[in-house]
């Protein structure tokens, strides 16, 4: 695969990671709490290193299975289609109508986010590994992420750098708001404190068209991967 290929896959993958709800919420709100630079910035580097960690492992991992990733290989297919179906289902599933009471659940959900924005650093960026390795959507696009990379039949220097570079595209909307409070806190708080209601009052919605969004996307590459499919040797 060519790198100019490589790198705009890729940076559709880290995009769809970095629009990860529960992370850029709780980064607002650890801007709006005490000690905001410092937190933030340790919460966002513990998610960068561990995207970088997950996608290093699965290159690894791939490697010593030589799963055929490469576009249309068996491996390559079989994993967009079947992310597709789950990403299509979970998406299905959070734009459905919800229950009687789902107010109450979505408190507590923000009730616990504020929670974790007061525990002691150390656990704090515990947090992110946590809520990026546990998510459906993150887990498929890390698989993605990997495939692409070792896909592309690159050097081992270049897919140093892919990785990297993914790494910091998946970390950029958490890093952009505390860039954003650097250059001007005054006019930027009451920017992080709207973004942050709107997405505790729609967590559903953004999650639900994402999902599907990237069900759309991979269900698309694993089809077209069809047309040069190739079986096991």
């Amino acid at each position: 695969m060519p790198l100019t290929r490589t790198l705009t896959e890729l940076t559709a993958c880290g995009l769809a990671v970095a629009l990860s709800p529960l992370d850029i919420a709780l980064v607002l709100l650890l801007l709006l709490g005490t000690a905001p630079l410092l937190k933030s910035s340790l919460f966002s580097t513990a998610w960068f290193l561990t995207n970088t960690a997950a996608i290093a492992l699965l290159v690894t991992v791939g490697k010593s299975l030589t799963l055929s990733m490469e576009k249309g290989g068996i491996h390559q297919v079989g994993l967009d289609l079947f992310a597709a179906g789950a990403l299509l289902a979970l998406g299905i599933r959070e734009l459905d109508p919800k229950p009687k009471g789902y107010e109450d659940l979505q408190n507590s959900w923000i009730t616990k986010l504020a929670k974790v924005s007061q525990l002691p650093l150390a656990l704090m960026m515990l947090v992110a590994p946590a809520t990026l390795l546990l998510s459906p959507d993150n887990l498929f696009l890390l698989a993605k992420g990997a495939s692409l990379v070792q896909g592309g039949h690159h050097q081992q220097l270049t897919e140093i750098g892919l990785i990297a570079y993914f790494s910091l595209i998946s970390s950029s909307l958490l890093l952009l708001p505390i860039v954003l409070l650097l250059i001007n806190r005054q006019l930027v708080q009451p920017w992080l404190q709207a973004g942050k209601s709107f997405i505790e009052a729609h967590s559903s919605l953004i999650l639900g068209l994402l999902s599907l969004a990237l069900a759309l996307y991979l269900g698309w590459s694993g089809w077209s991967g069809l047309d040069g499919f190739t079986a096991i040797n």
